[in-house]
């Protein structure tokens, strides 16, 4: 099938359903777990950011591989829809596991929960990103499904901060009974959302085989500039969050001290980020998605700076929520840029070498999105480590020194650079419709099965 105009509302909720669960898993992968672990466990806070960052080499390896798979996978379901399913089930299996840090718990534990969870969460999350690009190719409307993508990532993460709300736990901080519930609804949700994408969205379009290796399949990356310059905002933005969201549940505990306002944080900044989503495809169609993508990462960075202002005492709440506020709205306009970029440059791609490698580059974007958050977070851990971070206790100049510097003013020097660095991505409305025009007369002229 060729897909290229506007999706129904039902194949934009079948296909974007599976995203609330995953979403629920993701939520507190880089910060709130890792901090869980650290507090609750005898791990030690840098020994956490090396699992962290052992994990997400791990993700090094594999990512390619599955992309690889994907774009060269030939069944009767299509390309993407069987490997989603694997994911669905293992990574339903091993959240169970994931979600209950114990006193008990020791780095095994920690380390191979954790590879188990990235392996489902990869098998889902590669094919399924790799389908949104095949299934329309109008420039707008992929920013449109790119914006249900994000709600729905919203949603998922909306719900794991209400958790800690509800009146069957003792207080509103988040602890490890908190994310033992949140797998019961990972659990029951993977699979049901997993298999309304399998039945009711359609396949991919079919681009003909990708019967390339994978050594060439690389090669045909790197001499691709768009997506030169998308990775490179990539590792410099995921990193920067990578070490912000690591260290995020310590700036609230221990140096705010109003951890038990993290879940009206969470849930007010989420409900903004959930109500802009359907608002920033309008702004990105005005401004143009590298140009969104600039405004955002830069953005950001003064966000980082007015967070850096923020003082614990009586109003340290009302200040952090209004920061956050922005923070959420510039974040919406982000994702949703990233994703649609990575769908112009496979278009791109496609033009140039004549295979569709969809798969790979949505595993080029995971594996910055992933390797980059957990080197951030790992380095993060462990340099507050090194100067000597206290999460349980008192912390004198160096250790906040420390700190503030890993937290705040190294993110916010990488996002700088990811904005000017967004600004020379080549692929604008015209040249889009160009390859588009293009692609779909190659189509035509040798139609492919499916």
């Amino acid at each position: 099938m060729t897909a290229v105009g506007h999706l129904s509302l039902t194949k934009r909720l079948a296909y974007t359903a599976l995203i609330v669960p995953m979403s629920l898993l993701h939520s507190p992968a880089l910060s709130i777990l890792p901090a869980l672990y650290a507090k609750h466990t005898a791990i030690g806070v840098a020994t956490v950011g090396l699992v962290l960052t052992l994990t997400r080499l791990f993700d090094v390896v594999i990512d390619p591989v599955i992309g690889y798979v994907t774009d060269n996978t030939r069944t009767p379901w299509g390309r993407r829809k069987p490997w989603i399913v694997l994911g669905a089930i293992l990574s339903t299996v091993a959240v169970y596991f994931w979600f209950r840090p114990a006193p008990d718990t020791d780095v095994w534990y920690f380390l191979f929960a954790s590879l188990a969870v990235y392996l489902g969460w990869t098998l889902v999350e590669i094919p399924h990103a790799a389908w949104f690009s095949e299934l329309t190719q109008d420039y707008d409307e992929r920013s449109r499904i790119a914006g249900w993508r994000t709600a729905a990532t919203y949603v998922g993460m909306l719900i794991f901060l209400m958790l800690p709300l509800l009146p069957i736990f003792p207080t509103t901080e988040m602890t490890p009974q908190v994310t033992a519930f949140a797998s019961w609804l990972v659990m029951a949700a993977i699979p049901v959302t997993a298999l309304i994408a399998v039945l009711f969205v359609p396949q991919e379009r079919d681009a003909g085989p990708s019967r390339v290796s994978l050594r060439v399949a690389i090669g045909s990356m790197a001499r691709n500039g768009p997506l030169q310059i998308l990775t490179a905002v990539f590792g410099l933005a995921f990193l920067a969050s990578g070490m912000c969201g690591a260290l995020y549940f310590f700036y609230i505990d221990a140096y705010l001290h109003i951890l038990d306002k993290l879940a009206y944080v969470g849930l007010a900044t989420t409900v903004v980020g959930l109500a802009t989503t359907f608002l920033w495809p309008a702004i990105i169609a005005k401004l143009g998605k590298h140009g969104a993508l600039a405004l955002t990462t830069f953005s950001t960075a003064a966000t980082l700076g007015a967070m850096a202002l923020i003082r614990p005492g009586p109003y340290a709440f009302e200040w952090l929520m209004t920061v956050f506020t922005l923070s959420s709205v510039l974040a919406t306009g982000s994702m949703i840029a990233l994703n649609t970029l990575m769908a112009d440059a496979v278009d791109y791609d496609e033009w140039k070498t004549g295979t569709n490698k969809a798969g790979n580059f949505f595993a080029v974007s995971t594996i910055y999105q992933k390797v980059g958050m957990a080197l951030g977070g790992g380095a993060a851990f462990i340099t507050v480590g090194l100067f000597g971070f206290n999460p349980n206790g008192h912390n004198g100049p160096l250790a906040l020194t420390g700190f503030f510097v890993t937290f705040l003013a190294v993110p916010a020097v990488l996002n700088l650079a990811a904005s000017f660095i967004a600004l020379r991505y080549p692929i604008t409305r015209r040249r889009q419709l160009a390859i588009r025009r293009r692609l779909d007369q190659r189509h035509k002229a040798a139609p492919s099965q499916v």
